[in-house]
């Protein structure tokens, strides 16, 4: 399974196309691939704001608390509305898959004639003095029936958030979020006997032999070291602290016991000296990927904001060769703001942040043929998929026109950086390759501003 539509009325930039919420259109619909989706554009062209919205309909394994708040809803020439919609359209079942969702999913016929499956799931927010209500429903039909329980929870997606703290999120504590993951892996779920009791996992034993060695080392009815030290305290205490009639004591110890005690003390480093940003981002993301290396029922689906975070041009490109390869790690949808990447990309997988408007570069959305694509995937290299960040596009032929258009530019006191246009030197005349990339085969189109 897969998320193959993602559609907004009135949340954020996004409005409603008509009059009324009820009878509207989305303001914006977006279609995904069932692999790879990459999202380009320029600074607040909506990239995080689809992000956000799957985010907020089908929540994060990491169970973090995200609510729409008032912002979240359109505003329009100073009035914000009073309703939003979020809807998301999975396809692709396996009958396994299915069994899951068999109250809410329908069917619909494909290009092959073929009846396939089809799950709706919508988030649904009001905002009435001066609070929200929301809910989430699913179904084929306008009303649906409240999604909730296992179900809700096999639709959770991997989030990888921009300039994460990968240090914190694979370092020890209560919040831990490797603790998370390795609790959810098969290993360490703990198997039970003939009457139904738990068994302690191996982990609990290694980590009971290590913890009574550690107590036992500040005990004070003990001849060890750690003892003074523990009498030191307590005689403070006792001496000087407490009151005369309380008698408690204190003791150094290894707290906690149980398997997800031990697992909130783990930390994963890639080696005993400290690492860079980029290392630990890597360790960060393989750890999540651990979700997926098992056959477990569920959407496959992570969302990495701004994958090149912390990451030098090198680990992108292998971490895109990866996950374009590694089709058993299921659906990714990807943003960034790296020329590198972009450029190493399939257009196929490519979507397009412009405007009010999202553009797939796919062979079904485009104007160009299959030579361009194979032509482009050749030659579209990092100086040139610049033009899928500019505000417009100048494409010019060579060296000479690359350097003269922006110093005419600056002597006619436009000079192009600041009003985000850029030059795409194409090294040739096969300008047509290039510009029919903004070529739509229907409405909208896209509307930068290309010579």
């Amino acid at each position: 399974m897969y998320l193959q539509e993602l559609k907004l009325w009135n949340f954020r930039k996004y409005g409603i196309i008509g009059e009324s919420f009820d009878s509207s259109l989305p303001g914006l619909i977006v279609n995904f691939n069932e692999g790879v989706n990459v999202l380009v554009g320029e600074n607040d062209s909506g990239k995080t704001t689809i992000i956000d919205a799957i985010r907020y309909i089908l929540r994060t394994q990491s169970l973090e608390y995200i609510q729409i708040d008032e912002k979240d809803f359109h505003q329009e020439s100073g009035n914000r509305s009073q309703e939003l919609r979020i809807e998301c359209t999975f396809k692709g079942f396996t009958d396994s898959e299915a069994g899951h969702f068999l109250e809410w999913l329908g069917f619909e016929q494909n290009e092959k004639g073929k009846n396939e499956y089809l799950l709706k799931v919508w988030l649904y927010a009001r905002c009435k003095d001066n609070s929200i209500y929301q809910y989430i429903r699913a179904g084929i039909d306008s009303e649906g029936s409240f999604m909730e329980g296992d179900a809700r929870d096999l639709l959770r997606v991997v989030y990888l958030k921009p300039l994460r703290d990968a240090l914190s999120e694979m370092t020890h504590g209560n919040k831990s979020r490797l603790a998370q993951i390795l609790k959810s892996h098969s290993i360490f779920k703990k198997e039970k006997d003939e009457v139904g009791l738990e068994l302690k996992h191996e982990l609990e034993n290694h980590y009971h032999t290590l913890k009574k060695g550690i107590d036992g080392y500040f005990d004070i009815k003990q001849d060890e070291k750690g003892n003074q030290i523990v009498k030191s305290i307590n005689d403070l205490l006792v001496n000087d602290f407490l009151l005369g009639n309380d008698d408690r004591k204190a003791v150094i110890k290894l707290t906690g016991s149980e398997l997800s005690d031990i697992l909130r003390q783990l930390d994963l480093v890639p080696e005993d000296n400290k690492s860079g940003l980029g290392t630990l981002n890597l360790l960060c993301i393989a750890a999540e990927l651990l979700l997926f290396n098992e056959t477990k029922p569920g959407l496959k689906f992570t969302l990495i904001e701004e994958l090149e975070a912390h990451l030098h041009p090198q680990y992108q490109l292998r971490l895109i060769d990866f996950i374009n390869r590694k089709k058993e790690f299921g659906q990714f949808i990807l943003t960034t703001h790296s020329t590198t990447l972009a450029s190493k990309i399939k257009l196929e997988n490519l979507i397009v942040c412009n405007k009010e408007n999202v553009f797939p570069m796919g062979h079904k959305y485009t104007q160009l043929d299959e030579s361009d694509y194979k032509f482009l995937e050749r030659f579209l290299d990092a100086t040139k998929s610049n033009l899928f960040f500019a505000k417009g596009v100048i494409i010019v032929e060579g060296d000479a026109e690359n350097l003269l258009v922006p110093t005419i530019a600056k002597l006619l006191d436009r000079p192009l950086h600041k009003y985000g246009v850029s030059i795409v030197n194409v090294g040739s005349t096969a300008f047509k390759r290039y510009a029919k990339i903004f070529l739509r085969k229907q409405q909208p189109d896209f509307n930068p501003h290309c010579s």
